[in-house]
């Protein structure tokens, strides 16, 4: 049988998936532990071999392609001028190309922030600020500020038109890579997020990927074509839109609960109508992603205490020190796997943490504001996702447990009075890490990445 092979390297495991190349159909899926301490090729083909073996028979793999998210994953820094305007635009930039944000700056750069920036060790720098036409002097003098800092990062210029390849040319003086996109913020109320993010994914494929010493082998880079996250976001958008020949799904969300952090994407296809509420100063992407750095189910496990404990004291009958002991223990040890029941239903418990409260941060809020003299108005500060028809589990949690239906009808009971979030959803889970897969196949084949999606997934289509 003739196969493509979708990679995933993850930072513990690397998960394979065999589909066919024409029907966009799941022959085998297989994964291995991820070979960091030697060479990336090693984890792959164990992951591979058993894929291999688990097929229904022989295999001739025709192309292999891979996302990776090993090795700290990408890491880019934001730098704008207004912190909820052009720097928060960046960020969401960042975010949507798989990303990990490791600082946001903003307004005239000082010692202090460059400081931060060094500190922080971005691969990418995304260098943002001023709409097109707007603000201009500090822009410049903020790239010329950045060319003297002397940071070690490829910078992705996306900021006033007018000036960009002025600021591009100050950092290529230092000896800096740069490369220039559309501006992430054209004018106040637009967010233009897809020429910044495909900066991002070319300098990640051109200047980060081959230089993290994952893989001796060319094979490694020839067949990464994007982070992990990217993937999944793709995935995301490719289910809901479909393609000129697929029908997609509608309004997706899906949950993606790690063991450092918890990922929330959606895509709509249809901005929900909301007459007399006012529109947020920066409005949201169709499609968007947010990492939320403090919930997960391991190393992210402190986190979800602090925002949760007393939820989750109450629902597991465990008093607090038992709880922070369990909780310490699993922030010690990113594979550590429960071996009783009780254990097992505070994992359950924390992931239903972790999926509230990375929803209630994802989905907008209803608010009251009051103006100076007139009447209260409404007003959304994020995005409207109450008509969202298909809410899907993805991550270890969902693909190991029997529990993940019910992990994500608990998180969506726990919204807030004002919260956006989808108010009646379709549930569903990714038990074989198809999104990641489908999101890299979709770079060789929309209609069988498509196919694939909706069949592994069993959606219905509208």
């Amino acid at each position: 049988m003739r196969a493509i092979a979708l990679a995933d390297f993850g930072s513990t495991y690397t998960k394979l998936s065999l589909v066919d190349p024409e029907e966009g159909r799941l022959l085998a899926r297989a994964q291995a532990p991820t070979s960091i301490g030697t060479d990336l090729m090693d984890g792959y083909a164990a992951a591979l071999a058993i894929a291999e073996g688990a097929a229904a028979g022989p295999i001739e793999v025709e192309e292999a392609v891979a996302a990776s998210s090993a090795g700290g994953g990408l890491r880019v820094a934001a730098v704008g001028l207004v912190a909820d305007l052009t720097a928060a635009a960046a960020r969401q930039a960042a975010l949507n190309a798989g990303a990990r944000v490791e600082a946001v700056l903003a307004g005239e750069l000082g010692d202090e922030q460059l400081d931060e920036l060094r500190a922080a060790r971005p691969e990418i720098v995304l260098f943002a600020g001023g709409t097109d036409g707007g603000q201009a002097d500090l822009v410049v003098e903020n790239a010329r500020r950045l060319a003297r800092a002397g940071v070690d990062a490829h910078f992705v210029v996306a900021c006033n038109s007018a000036v960009s390849e002025e600021a591009a040319a100050l950092l290529r003086a230092s000896g800096a890579s740069a490369s220039v996109a559309a501006n992430v913020m054209p004018k106040l109320g637009e967010i233009a997020v897809d020429s910044a993010r495909e900066g991002i994914l070319d300098a990640f494929l051109k200047h980060v990927i081959g230089g993290k010493g994952l893989s001796a082998s060319p094979d490694f880079e020839q067949m990464v074509r994007m982070p992990t996250p990217e993937a999944v976001l793709g995935a995301v958008h490719l289910l809901a839109q479909g393609t000129e020949r697929v029908q997609g799904v509608g309004d997706v969300l899906v949950i993606d609960v790690g063991g450092a952090t918890t990922d929330v994407h959606s895509s709509r296809v249809v901005e929900a109508a909301s007459p007399g509420i006012e529109e947020p100063l920066l409005p949201s992407p169709p499609t968007l992603r947010t990492v939320e750095g403090d919930l997960g189910l391991r190393s992210g496990a402190a986190g979800v205490l602090t925002v949760d404990a007393r939820w989750i004291e109450a629902e597991a009958e465990l008093d607090e020190a038992a709880i922070g002991q369990a909780v310490a223990f699993r922030s010690g040890d990113s594979q550590w796997i429960p071996e009783d029941s009780e254990q097992a239903y505070l994992d359950h418990l924390l992931a239903v943490s972790c999926a509230t409260h990375a929803l209630r941060r994802h989905c907008g809020t209803m608010l009251l504001s009051r103006g100076d003299g007139g009447p209260p108005t409404l007003v959304h500060d994020g995005p409207d996702l109450r008509e969202v028809a298909q809410v899907i589990g993805t991550g270890g949690v969902f693909a190991h447990r029997e529990d993940g239906l019910e992990i994500l009808a608990t998180a969506l009971t726990r919204r807030g009075p004002r919260s956006l979030a989808p108010k009646d959803p379709v549930l569903s889970v990714d038990a074989n890490y198809i999104l990641a897969a489908a999101g890299l196949l979709a770079t060789l084949d929309p209609d069988a990445a498509a196919h694939l999606l909706q069949q592994e997934l069993a959606l219905a289509v509208d």
